[in-house]
């Protein structure tokens, strides 16, 4: 029997803040989500280690509005942290997420640019079955953090 294809969707946005404050955020501050996004993050639990560090394994109830108002939730763990090139990879270890996906892991890598940075998304997941759809609505999600977070950055200006 063939193993399943590994996919990769991603997406890039440039954003006027500094890379090292998003990238702050999405390392150090990840938890905050529900309390900055409500209307799609539900909670935010650290289940092992501080919830910033390698090996902290986190668990998230979050909404994907477009698709369906049901409660969703996983269990990531932080699998990979490149501090020098503001990289961090989070894979699912449980959830609604290994429904439908053997492996499901999420890397967000932040470049600095002379006037903000350069966001990067990757989305790397292997099927259960290969007619179940892409999680492109995770994407959308993700873009909406950097969105908001520059919004929010900017607000006092």
């Amino acid at each position: 029997m063939a193993e399943a294809p590994t996919h990769v969707i991603d997406i890039e946005s440039e954003i006027r803040c500094p890379a090292d404050k998003m990238y702050d955020l999405l390392k150090n501050h990840l938890t905050q989500l529900p309390v900055v996004f409500p209307d799609i993050y539900k909670s935010a639990t650290v289940l092992a280690g501080d919830g910033k560090s390698l090996g902290s394994v986190r668990r998230w109830t979050y909404l994907i509005h477009h698709t369906s108002d049901e409660l969703l939730e996983v269990i990531e763990k932080l699998t990979e942290v490149d501090d020098e090139n503001m990289s961090l990879t989070l894979s699912a270890v449980g959830g609604d997420l290994l429904k439908m996906h053997k492996q499901f892991d999420v890397k967000v890598t932040i470049t600095p640019k002379e006037d903000g940075s350069l966001v990067k998304w990757h989305i790397i997941f292997v099927k259960v079955n290969e007619d179940d759809p892409h999680p492109d609505p995770y994407l959308e999600i993700f873009d909406d953090i950097h969105k908001r977070f520059e919004l929010h950055y900017h607000k006092d200006e």
